[in-house]
C-alpha cells in the first residue's frame, strides 16, 4: 500500500470504499446461506400466485444513499443504507428506491443523478453517481435472477426538472427487457398515452409469465399536458415505462398508500388501518410504511427506526411492503419477518417431503404418511380454519371436504396475515400439529 500517499485524497477514499464494499459482499454472500435467507426465499415463492395486495415486498429506502458508494465529505455523506442495491437484492429485497435529481454530474455536465435531496436539489453531489449506473446494477442482478420480481420505486417529486422522456430512454436501454409496461393493462381512448396505476390485483405470477420481473412505480400523474425537456432528443413516453401510482383508492389516485413509521402505526388488530390506510378498509393495494433516519430527514420530519418488533407486527397485519434503512448483513429484522418455517426448517432428508404446523414453532417437514390429528382447510374467501380429524398428508383434501363442507379445501396460508389467523384458529382448538397443502415435489422445490 506504499502508492497511497501518492494518491489524491479523493482516489485514497474512492478505494477504501471499494475495500469496505468488497467485504460487505463477502458477509452477504455468507448470509444467503443461512436459515433465515432460505426461509425468506420459499415466502416469496409461496406468494407468487397472490395479488400484489397480499404479496410481500420486503424493500429498502433511498436504496442509492448507501455507505458502500460513499466519498467521504463529497458523496452519499448521510447515508440511508451500508450495502450496495445489488447486495440489498442479494439480501432478499425486492423493493428498490431510487431518488432522482436534474443536477451537474462529475463531467461537469447536467444530467440525472442518483441523490438524497429536496425537491430544490439540495444535499446532491455533483460525485453523486448517474441513475444509469444504478440501473445497470440492477439490470446485473436481474439477469443472474431470472425467476424473482422487483419493483422499483422513483422518488421524484419535481425534482427531475422535466426530464423524464431522457429517464424512459435509460429505462429502455438498461432494462428494458425486463420491464412490465403499463401498455400491458391501459385501456385505449385515442392515441394520448395515459397514466396507468399498478392493478393491485396483479400477481408476481402474471409478470413472470409474460416474461418480466420488473415493475416501475412512482407516485403523481404525468398526464398529456406535462411540460417536458429535450423532446427532440428523447422520444420516448415516460407513461409507457412508468405506472403512476398503485391501484384505485378513492382520495387517492395516481399515489401511493405510505407513511414513515410513527404515531399513526398501530398495532395488530387495528394495524393503522384506522390512521395510515383509512381510505382503504378492504385492503386493495400493497400498504408500504418506511423510515428515513439520515440527519437531513430528521431535522425536517422526525421518524423512529423500524425495529424487528415492528416489522413482525407489519407481517402479522398484512402491511405487506416493509421499507428499511440500513439494512445490514446481521439485521435482526430479517428474521422477524419470517411467518412461515420453524427455525432449521425444512430440513434436507428425501423421507420428509409433507409440511405441517407445529404450535409455537411454525412449519416443519415430516413424513407424509406420518398421521396427525388435524388439517389446515380455506374456502373461497380466503378463511382459514384447523379440522380436527386424524389422517395422512394425502386425506386432506377428502377430510376438508368431509369435515368443513364442499366450500373448503386443503391449504396452505400463502402470507403472514393468513398464517396468524390460522394459527389463532388451531390455539384454540388446541391443535398441536396440523398437516399444510405444501410439499416437495421431485425437484426438490416446495409447493403449494
Amino acid at each position: 500500500m506504499g502508492f497511497l500517499p501518492k494518491m489524491s485524497l479523493i482516489a485514497s477514499l474512492f478505494l477504501s470504499g471499494m475495500v469496505h464494499a468488497d467485504q460487505n459482499s463477502v458477509a452477504v454472500q455468507a448470509f444467503k446461506k443461512t436459515w433465515v435467507a432460505k426461509a425468506l426465499k420459499l415466502q416469496r415463492e409461496m406468494d407468487v400466485k397472490l395479488p400484489l395486495n397480499q404479496s410481500t415486498f420486503l424493500g429498502t429506502h433511498n436504496s442509492e444513499n448507501a455507505i458502500s458508494y460513499q466519498i467521504p465529505f463529497i458523496r452519499y455523506i448521510d447515508p440511508n443504507q451500508i450495502l450496495s442495491i445489488y447486495d440489498q437484492l442479494e439480501m432478499g429485497m425486492r423493493s428498490i428506491e431510487f431518488d432522482v435529481h436534474w443536477y451537474l454530474g462529475a463531467h461537469f455536465r447536467k444530467d440525472i443523478l442518483l441523490s438524497h435531496a429536496l425537491s430544490n436539489h439540495l444535499g446532491c453531489s455533483t460525485q453523486d453517481r448517474p441513475v444509469t449506473e444504478g440501473l445497470a446494477e440492477l439490470r446485473d442482478w436481474l439477469q443472474q435472477n431470472p425467476h424473482e420480481v422487483v419493483i422499483l420505486y422513483f422518488d421524484r417529486g419535481v425534482a427531475l426538472d422535466g426530464h423524464e422522456p431522457r429517464l424512459a430512454s435509460y429505462l429502455q436501454d438498461y432494462l428494458g427487457e425486463y420491464i412490465y409496461k403499463p401498455t400491458r393493462v391501459r385501456e385505449r381512448h385515442g392515441d394520448a398515452p395515459r397514466c396507468v396505476s399498478l392493478p393491485g390485483t396483479l400477481s408476481k405470477a402474471d409478470v413472470l409469465n409474460a416474461g418480466k420481473q420488473l415493475i416501475i412505480v412512482t407516485k403523481d400523474c404525468d398526464d398529456n399536458k406535462a411540460h417536458y425537456e429535450e423532446l427532440d432528443r428523447y422520444k420516448l413516453n415516460w407513461n409507457d415505462y412508468i405506472f403512476a401510482g398503485i391501484g384505485h383508492v378513492k382520495n387517492h389516485l395516481f399515489t401511493i398508500l405510505d407513511s414513515t413509521i410513527g404515531d399513526d402505526f398501530t398495532p395488530y388488530p387495528d394495524c393503522s388501518a384506522s390512521t395510515v390506510f383509512h381510505d382503504d378498509p378492504e385492503h386493495t393495494v400493497p400498504w408500504r410504511i418506511f423510515e428515513d433516519r439520515t440527519m437531513l430527514s430528521g431535522i425536517i420530519s422526525p421518524n423512529r427506526k423500524v425495529l424487528a418488533a415492528d416489522i413482525k407486527t407489519m407481517v402479522d397485519c398484512g402491511i405487506n411492503w416493509q421499507t428499511m434503512d440500513m439494512l445490514s448483513v446481521d439485521d435482526d429484522r430479517l428474521a422477524a419477518a419470517v411467518w412461515s418455517w420453524a427455525p432449521n426448517f425444512p430440513v434436507e432428508n428425501q423421507g420428509q417431503q409433507c409440511a405441517m404446523y407445529k404450535a409455537g414453532e411454525g412449519i416443519e417437514n415430516m413424513a407424509c404418511t406420518t398421521s396427525l390429528a388435524a388439517f389446515a382447510c380455506k374456502n373461497i374467501a380466503s378463511q382459514f380454519k384447523a379440522v380436527a380429524s386424524s389422517g395422512k398428508w394425502q386425506d386432506g383434501e377428502a377430510i376438508c371436504q368431509a369435515q368443513a363442507g364442499t366450500d373448503w379445501h386443503f391449504a396452505m396460508p400463502l402470507n403472514g396475515k393468513q398464517m396468524l389467523l390460522f394459527k389463532q384458529d388451531a390455539q384454540v382448538k388446541q391443535l398441536q400439529q396440523v398437516w399444510l397443502n405444501y410439499f416437495e415435489d421431485e425437484s426438490m422445490s416446495w409447493r403449494v
